[in-house]
């Protein structure tokens, strides 16, 4: 395997004896100047088809989350009837990043739909919540066994395609969302990038957890209120993608609802070419 570009220690990109571009991981291979050759004993993983984004994450991204959520899909595979792609590392890796900074910040969410996931998705639930045993383990965070849940509907959203069945178009309301964001913040968003892909899984939880009347129930009303202070533009956003969405699935945001709608709108526009 030949390493044409070290990303940290133990993450690089190289080429593999085909010439296809790979993501390695492998304790100590990036210590040296590229490019060079590191014997395959060496490596512990790889992912092919690997986006710009998803290298830019692992920039990003603290390595012992990386390793973390590699485990956690390693424990999926072995445990469950699915084999889920190895590059869901990088977007369990993300969410998991995304829990522990709220952890930090003192913004806990309670997720109704967890006895509803536990009931659905045995599977996946019990892999949830030991990931979350794993979490604690290797990265000494104590997570809600909320997010075990929000996990196990990380690994739902990565399986086969949802049977289409909804009778609304979740699509549409996601393009106007979309469209608001770009117009209203005066941001151009990619619609194939990685940050985009994890906004609209947040938009589907949401619009479902919104037409089951189960919308996130938290005690973070004075967080909400400073955010709204805070970033005003990013809440008259909000609120216009809000009464668009009450229009069409008949149901008002809840305050809880429209702090991590705001949480996402800003973490999107952050990463992206914006102009607030």
């Amino acid at each position: 395997m030949r390493v044409v570009k070290n990303i940290n220690n133990n993450i690089s990109l190289c080429l593999d004896s085909h010439n296809n571009e790979v993501v390695a991981f492998g304790k100590g291979i990036g210590f040296m100047k590229p490019p060079y050759d590191v014997p395959l004993s060496k490596i512990d993983r790889t992912f092919y088809d690997v986006s710009e984004e998803q290298i830019g994450l692992l920039n990003r991204i603290p390595e012992e989350v990386l390793e973390t959520a590699a485990a956690i899909v390693d424990l999926a595979n072995e445990t469950s009837g699915h084999q889920f792609r190895e590059n869901v590392v990088f977007t369990l890796a993300d969410h998991i990043d995304f829990c522990i900074q709220r952890q930090k910040e003192h913004i806990h969410f309670k997720l109704p739909l967890f006895y509803e996931v536990r009931q659905l998705y045995p599977e996946e639930s019990k892999i949830g919540q030991k990931a979350l045993q794993i979490i604690r383990q290797r990265l000494g965070v104590e997570l809600p066994r909320e997010e075990g849940a929000a996990i196990a509907l990380h690994f739902v959203n990565y399986q086969a395609q949802e049977v289409q069945g909804d009778t609304v178009d979740y699509g549409a309301i996601i393009d106007e969302t979309t469209r608001t964001v770009e117009e209203e913040l005066h941001v151009s968003i990619d619609k194939d990038g990685f940050n985009y892909y994890r906004f609209v899984t947040h938009m589907h939880y949401m619009m479902k957890r919104t037409q089951n009347d189960q919308m996130i129930v938290s005690q973070n009303q004075d967080i909400f209120e400073s955010l709204c202070q805070e970033f005003p533009d990013i809440y008259r956003c909000a609120c216009k993608i809000g009464a668009d969405m009450e229009k069409t699935l008949h149901q008002k945001l809840t305050d809880e609802e429209m702090l991590y709608l705001m949480l996402h709108i800003n973490r999107l526009c952050a990463r992206e070419d914006c102009d607030q």
